[in-house]
């Protein structure tokens, strides 16, 4: 009898434990944390009212984190007399529970795809009649992709009048938008930034570091945006999993592409390893959200991964801005936010795992109003306006260097008419025809056909080293002395004599191969060589004494050779632009030079031009013929 009496005095005990009881409701809602019970496994029995449910372990949702992969949460709640109309709020993962009041399925709480699971929203569940007491039954699947199963299994649970249990729904949604809102303005506006950088890109493809800096804003502001809205149920748990999670590792690759583009370094081949294993680590990431990798084992890859890059980069910069590299400078302490944050936001679950308490970093620094400011937003706002700093400045540098190189360019054109004239003048006894083909803007070839007061014409081709503005101008000086020169009535010899000491007392830092013949109307020809391609005579090579180029030593001589032309005879002068096209396994060279030299100047460029133009191409024929020829 004594035992008889033990056992029921136990089981009266554990009824008694089992349930809750409200003897009056406030104005609010009552919040249901003691008398529940926890089942883990799946029957779906255990639903019904009046299942006996006291030998379940005694376990409140909210402190349960051993529920994978199922488990079950009973609660008898005895009510008041006359209570009124009641209901339920719940709060709840969506697609992982399901919510049965006296044994009937209620609300649209109910399983979903794991690609349509989100995290806790409200649910306001109705209790129906006037009853003494109500039996609430929770079902729950833990996430095959859950990144924490105690996250994905808390519940909350209170009960009050369908208007108070509207408004503390009310009341969570208000709440877990507030959360969002900051974290997703801040992402959203670098992922704007982002976008804007790009179009800079469109417009200046040039600066490769544009495009790096516009794929990194856009993939950690869309990384961190999918984070946030998953965690606060904006969105399904899934746009993270496989999207916001792999993006982590391409932006990552755009920051150290942007990094070295910015300080104008080349990534060694370690780097190049490194960004291979970021890549690896998409796979990964879509490995674990499909659930064939534990979410554990994926975290610890995760950080293993990215931080060397969170560590290394900022220690990259201080190196180079310690050697003198004036971009890598700028860019230490904008390179520190993004640091941060991936560390605030990796510490807490890492240190976790390892028993460390460093919750703190996850708790709002500021509440402005109800909308709190977290330390990992911070850090990317922070960065942003950093980073829109130094690019300000940088795209202000270097819109000062365009412009500068635009009106060099335009002077250097203005040049480049004084060293290729418009039009050949008219030689007596000879049939002239010219071809130009610069291979940039501004090159650096020249000749020119000048009368000699004795009635002879001096012919010049050159080619002056280096591009743009300062071979123009070298080029140009050249040409006013040459003109003054050959007003003197020099020969050939003593003109690029006298020339050669001009351009080295000039001190323009380069130096000009040129080809230089006066031709007489009797057919006679003086041609001096400074450092120039040979010419040719009906297709085979004149043989010149071979000097050094303009401008290289002052006490350079030249030699001068004389020949008679005869009717018919083509003179062929060129620059090294014809036998240096190359196409993609071999030169122009000599030889093809050689056969084509007695084509006609248009021809000759054509074809150097097709074969694959490297250097700027200049080709200039000359065909000796009596003046009573040329008249009929």
């Amino acid at each position: 009898m004594r035992k008889m009496l033990l056992l029921l005095l136990l089981c009266v005990s554990a009824a008694a434990w089992a349930q809750t009881r409200i003897d009056q409701f406030p104005a609010g809602v009552v919040r249901l944390t003691e008398g529940w019970r926890y089942q883990k496994g799946d029957n779906p029995a255990w639903a019904a009212a009046d299942f006996n449910d006291s030998g379940w372990q005694k376990l409140a949702p909210q402190r349960n984190d051993d529920c994978a992969p199922a488990c079950w949460y009973r609660l008898r709640v005895e009510l008041p007399p006359h209570h009124g109309p009641l209901a339920f709020f719940l709060e709840a993962s969506q697609g992982v529970s399901e919510v049965y009041i006296d044994g009937r399925r209620a609300g649209d709480l109910h399983f979903l795809p794991w690609w349509l699971e989100r995290e806790a929203l409200e649910h306001v569940l109705p209790i129906a009649g006037d009853k003494g007491a109500v039996v609430l039954a929770i079902r729950v699947h833990v996430p095959r992709i859950a990144d924490d199963p105690y996250e994905a299994t808390k519940l909350g649970a209170s009960i009050g009048s369908p208007e108070a249990a509207q408004w503390e729904s009310d009341l969570n949604r208000q709440e877990r938008l507030l959360d969002f809102v900051l974290s997703g303005a801040v992402n959203l506006a670098i992922v704007i930034a982002g976008a804007g950088v790009l179009l800079l890109f469109l417009t200046q493809r040039g600066q490769r570091e544009y495009l790096w800096l516009g794929l990194y804003l856009v993939l950690l502001g869309s990384s961190f945006l999918m984070l946030s809205g998953s965690n606060d149920a904006i969105v399904p748990g899934i746009a993270n999993d496989l999207f916001g999670d792999p993006a982590i590792y391409l932006f990552i690759v755009a920051q150290v592409e942007f990094t070295y583009a910015f300080i104008g370094r080349r990534l060694n081949r370690a780097w190049r390893l490194y960004e291979g294993l970021l890549l690896l680590g998409v796979v990964g990431a879509v490995l674990c959200a499909t659930g064939v990798v534990t979410s554990d084992v994926y975290f610890f890859f995760e950080s293993a991964v990215t931080l060397p890059a969170a560590i290394a980069l900022p220690l990259v910069l201080l190196y180079w801005s310690r050697r003198g590299n004036h971009e890598a400078r700028l860019l230490i302490v904008p390179s520190l936010f993004p640091a941060a944050g991936v560390i605030i936001t990796n510490l807490p679950q890492f240190a976790g795992d390892l028993g460390w308490d460093v919750n703190w970093l996850t708790r709002p620094l500021y509440l402005w109003g109800d909308i709190p400011l977290f330390g990992y937003d911070l850090a990317d706002l922070i960065f942003l306006l950093a980073i829109g700093v130094v690019m300000f400045f940088r795209f202000s540098r270097l819109s000062e260097e365009q412009a500068r190189s635009v009106a060099e360019m335009s002077a250097a054109r203005e040049i480049q008419r004084q060293l290729v004239p418009a039009a050949l003048p008219t030689v007596p006894g000879c049939q002239l025809e010219a071809v130009y083909l610069p291979a940039a803007e501004v090159g650096g070839d020249f000749y020119q056909v000048l009368p000699q007061p004795d009635g002879s014409w001096l012919i010049l081709v050159g080619d002056v080293s280096g591009k743009g503005l300062k071979a123009a101008m070298t080029g140009a000086l050249a040409i006013g002395s040459l003109r003054t020169l050959a007003a003197e009535m020099v020969s050939p010899a003593l003109l690029l004599t006298r020339l050669n000491r001009q351009m080295v007392a000039a001190q323009q830092g380069g130096f000009i191969t040129c080809l230089c013949a006066s031709i007489a109307a009797d057919g006679k020809i003086a041609l001096a060589n400074a450092g120039h391609l040979l010419p040719y005579r009906n297709g085979e090579e004149v043989q010149l004494e071979g000097s050094l180029p303009l401008g290289v030593w002052e006490g350079e001589t030249y030699e001068q050779t004389t020949l008679e032309l005869y009717p018919g005879d083509r003179i062929t002068l060129l620059t090294d632009g014809v036998v240096e096209a190359q196409s993609a396994d071999e030169l122009f060279g000599f030889e093809r030079t050689r056969e084509l030299s007695q084509d006609s100047a248009a021809s000759i460029a054509a074809a150097a031009q097709l074969f694959g133009q490297q250097d700027d191409i200049t080709v200039l024929t000359l065909m000796f013929l009596p003046v009573a020829e040329l008249k009929v």
